[in-house]
């Protein structure tokens, strides 16, 4: 396939860490783009289109149906990505190493999210969410890597501070999206249709060949090198997934019941949407500007931590007040912690990747620092709302886990 290159990024050698100046406008607009693409349509369905499809076919055991099929998804990836990183490390395609995965993740996705609108089953619904992991497993190997291989370290807080954007509005435009559709099977056309999005950066991107005599074997001990996190070999990088993964826990047990919450306790099913709205545009106002400040001081640490302390605060004044008016000052407040945390999160963890061989894995498994927590927080959750104290003992468990990243940051050593 003939492709255009972007001549606003340096073609670097592959392998080699980037140093050229920071790349252009046009380059990150349409990275950003691309990544909007993306974050529609993986975070969308977990919150507007599942809920909703297994409430319909479940509505009494819709807790613990919502919980497993959700697992289900979360524990693919766990396998899916980092076998997509490693291969994508080793794609020696004329079409470059990762310009392969984007096209064939986004293909993928296109079938997975035409079929889950067809689903009528819990099982089915699950097998989907199951199918759509490993669909974006394999565009994430492309896309998400192009940072570390073209991006100067000096650039990543303002490239990924932009990049974060997608990650807080794009639940918010999914849902705006799919509101507005006739039924689920044209909500998950319409998520469809926003992965096209990805196409214009992957064609244009610079993706150098890698040469056939830098390309290393395959085997499965090195793709459980990828899962071995010692925190004696590659400390900082050990610290860096381990506040990952438990500041996404905390979010995660902060947002992803809110469906249920509103609908239970403040009896707003309805705004929903205004809910998410809200959250993520404080998310979008401080996470660029967080990521810029980060590059301007070369701090990433203390950002971390303070957005950490801002998260703990909205979910401690909600587990004390469940009502509908603090529900929203909350999603405002937690929307402000988040975007601090964001703006410099992947830019720290690619600072500390172990190795230039293997990013693309890494990457891959620091990923799933962000999404296997969701394996963890249905389960969490159901236990809590049944047991512990209701939707008020989750928002506590919310507040706990953010603090303790906050913590936790400050073992990373080699980034300040």
């Amino acid at each position: 396939m003939a492709h255009v290159t972007d001549d606003s990024v340096p073609e670097t050698v592959p392998l080699a860490e980037p140093t050229a100046s920071p790349v252009s406008a046009r380059w990150l607009r349409s990275f950003v783009l691309a990544n909007f693409g993306m974050q529609i349509a993986l975070q969308t369905p977990s919150t507007f289109l599942i809920p909703q499809q297994i409430a319909a076919i479940d509505p009494h055991g819709k807790v613990t149906a919502y919980a497993w099929a959700s697992a289900l998804g979360a524990v693919a990836g766990l396998v899916a990505a980092p076998l997509a990183g490693a291969l994508s490390d080793r794609t020696s395609s004329a079409l470059g190493r990762r310009r392969p995965w984007m096209l064939g993740g986004v293909a993928a996705s296109l079938v997975v999210l035409v079929g889950m609108g067809l689903a009528d089953s819990v099982w089915a619904v699950a097998l989907g969410a199951l199918a759509l992991s490993v669909a974006m497993c394999a565009l994430g190997a492309g896309l998400n890597t192009v940072v570390p291989d073209q991006v100067p370290v000096a650039d990543r807080g303002r490239v990924l501070g932009w990049a974060s954007v997608p990650q807080a509005a794009g639940l918010a435009l999914g849902g705006a999206l799919v509101a507005v559709a006739p039924g689920n099977l044209a909500g998950y056309l319409v998520l469809a249709a926003t992965l096209l999005l990805v196409l214009p950066f992957a064609r244009t991107t610079p993706d150098r060949p890698l040469p056939p005599q830098l390309r290393r074997g395959l085997s499965w001990s090195l793709l459980l090198d990828g899962w071995r996190i010692s925190p004696r070999r590659t400390p900082d990088f050990a610290w860096a997934l381990a506040t990952r993964f438990i500041m996404f826990l905390g979010y995660g047990l902060g947002t992803l019941y809110i469906p249920y919450f509103l609908s239970d306790v403040v009896h707003r099913s309805g705004d929903l949407l205004l809910v998410v709205a809200v959250n993520a545009g404080a998310v979008v106002a401080v996470a660029v500007v967080s990521g810029r400040i980060s590059d301007r001081l070369g701090r990433r640490r203390a950002l971390v931590s303070l957005g950490s302390v801002a998260m703990a605060v909205p979910a401690l004044m909600l587990a004390a007040w469940p009502t509908w008016t603090m529900t929203l000052v909350s999603s405002v407040l937690l929307g402000v912690g988040f975007g601090i945390y964001v703006g410099v999160d992947l830019a720290l963890v690619t600072q500390v990747l172990p190795t230039e061989t293997d990013s693309a894995r890494d990457l891959a498994v620091a990923g799933q620092m962000g999404t296997l927590p969701y394996v963890l927080v249905p389960v969490l959750a159901a236990l809590i709302i049944h047991n512990l104290g209701g939707y008020s003992g989750l928002y506590l468990a919310s507040a706990l886990s953010s603090l303790l990243g906050a913590v936790l940051v400050w073992r990373i050593r080699s980034v300040r």
